[in-house]
């Protein structure tokens, strides 16, 4: 008796087990026909009716009033503030100006409020420092700052520096496209000349604004003075100077009036080669004259 009690108590609980399973299954059923009808009556409600054509009407509408709204400009100006700081230290190295003038002079100009980026060129006698403020920002008020600035920290430039000049750069004249030579065979005087000559025809191209080039060597023409031949033939540092000064300058000495014509008299005296150069007359020396070739390499 106790063990046919036992297995219909086991037949009850396996019979109530699958009931609530099939219960919970024809509920999920249930809510998965009701959400299927939901959706079907929806998308009906678009295929039958005329609410799709009306939401497309409206939604054209809504993007032609959007387009004829909303403010356009052909060249939107873009407020940027910036500024060039030219420093001139004469007779310095590239590595002294990095030095002793561009990293100092970032430092400052790091403290402006409103500064996003500087960064900085130094090469021989000079360097470039560039600050860009966020966009957005005042340009005068941003300008007023940078001058400030500088002028609050004057006297801990360092000796070398002789002056500065600022200049304000416009977005304008920001370039958009920078060129870089660079040659294992040819030197940095002669990458200049090629430089020269892609600027050169860089400029005709119609819609060019501005071209500039940086870097490599000019054409110029050196002199290296001999300290033991100057002191020998008794010449001065400031002779030597005056007279390259001299030998390489226009002057109107003035004009005057011959038969009803006027006439202008000037003296003109540029130097066009390496020869004039070494042939400059530098000073006096035992009643002979010392040319320059005499005291210095040229």
């Amino acid at each position: 008796m106790e063990q046919n009690s036992s297995t219909n108590h086991n037949t009850v609980s396996k019979l109530s087990i699958e009931n609530t399973i099939n219960s919970q299954n024809s509920q999920s059923n249930n809510d998965a026909a009701f959400n299927q009808g939901m959706i079907s009556k929806f998308v009906e409600k678009f295929l039958d009716g005329k609410l799709s054509i009306m939401f497309i009407i409206v939604s054209v509408c809504l993007g032609v009033a959007a387009l004829l709204v909303t403010p356009k400009e052909e060249e939107p100006q873009i407020v940027v503030p910036m500024a060039d700081i030219y420093v001139s230290a004469p007779g310095a190295t590239p590595e002294e100006i990095e030095q002793l003038v561009s990293k100092p002079l970032e430092q400052f100009l790091w403290q402006i409020d409103g500064v996003e980026y500087v960064y900085s060129m130094s090469k021989k006698d000079m360097a470039l420092v560039t600050v860009r403020f966020y966009v957005g920002e005042d340009r005068e008020d941003s300008l007023i700052k940078l001058h400030n600035r500088i002028a609050m920290n004057i006297d801990k430039a360092t000796p070398i520096v002789k002056g500065w000049v600022i200049k304000p750069v416009e977005i304008d004249d920001v370039p958009i496209v920078n060129l870089t030579l660079y040659s294992d065979t040819y030197n940095d005087f002669e990458l200049r000349r090629v430089g020269e000559e892609m600027l050169s025809r860089l400029g005709r191209l119609e819609n060019i604004s501005k071209t500039s080039i940086h870097g490599g060597r000019e054409r110029e023409i050196r002199v290296e003075l001999i300290p033991e031949k100057m002191d020998a033939m008794n010449v001065s540092f400031m002779e030597v100077q005056q007279a390259l000064k001299g030998a390489d300058a226009s002057l109107t000495a003035g004009g005057f009036s011959k038969t009803d014509k006027e006439y202008l008299v000037s003296a003109s005296s540029f130097i066009s080669d390496i020869d004039e150069v070494k042939s400059l007359i530098v000073g006096v020396n035992q009643d002979r004259p010392v040319y320059l070739r005499d005291v210095a390499n040229i």
